[in-house]
């Protein structure tokens, strides 16, 4: 009884009351590393920026270049995105969030080829100390060769707008992707 009592009553008040720190207007800038499993490693830089254009709502954007070496020639891939996310309080500490974003992935090796698609995500942020965010999220690409994905993350605040980070995800296509960034907030 007490449990639905407080569920209730959670309902009720307005999601506004609770105090929601997490901040979504940000430029990530970082380097990935990709081992796909029976494939060539890959890695490059990335850049990830969101912008609240509406309450709870923002623009995504993303550009990554890897480069595989691979015989007899290289492998280059150029990565884009572009979307929006959405995000609710869920707690004082917690936020969930959506992502609805485009994928467009090109390679060129002794040709070019580009997969164009997009990407659905759900994911969890959430403070577990006063300045380290602990992420997760479950994600499906939907390309020629569709995937799902898991990832975690984990972000260090180092001033109150510019963060440290480190992820790790794993696809259904057995690829491991580990990244390091910088977050700068605006």
């Amino acid at each position: 009884m007490k449990l639905r009592a407080c569920l209730l009553l959670a309902l009720l008040v307005p999601a506004a009351v609770w105090a929601d720190d997490f901040k979504y207007d940000y430029v990530d800038l970082g380097h990935a590393s990709l081992a796909p499993q029976g494939g060539q490693d890959g890695s490059g830089a990335f850049v990830d920026v969101s912008y609240t254009v509406f309450y709870q709502l923002q623009l995504r954007a993303g550009y990554s270049h890897l480069d595989y070496s691979t015989t007899p020639s290289d492998i280059t891939a150029k990565d884009y995105t572009f979307g929006i996310t959405g995000e609710s309080v869920l707690t004082a500490d917690t936020d969930v969030y959506t992502d609805l974003l485009y994928l467009s992935d090109s390679s060129h090796q002794t040709s070019s080829s580009t997969d164009d698609g997009y990407r659905l995500a759900i994911g969890l942020r959430h403070w577990a100390l006063p300045h380290l965010e602990l992420d997760g999220y479950l994600a499906h690409n939907y390309l020629t060769l569709s995937s799902n994905e898991a990832g975690v993350a984990a972000l260090y605040d180092l001033t109150p707008w510019l963060s440290l980070g480190a992820v790790f995800a794993h696809d259904s296509l057995h690829t491991n992707t580990t990244s390091l960034e910088l977050r700068a907030y605006f």
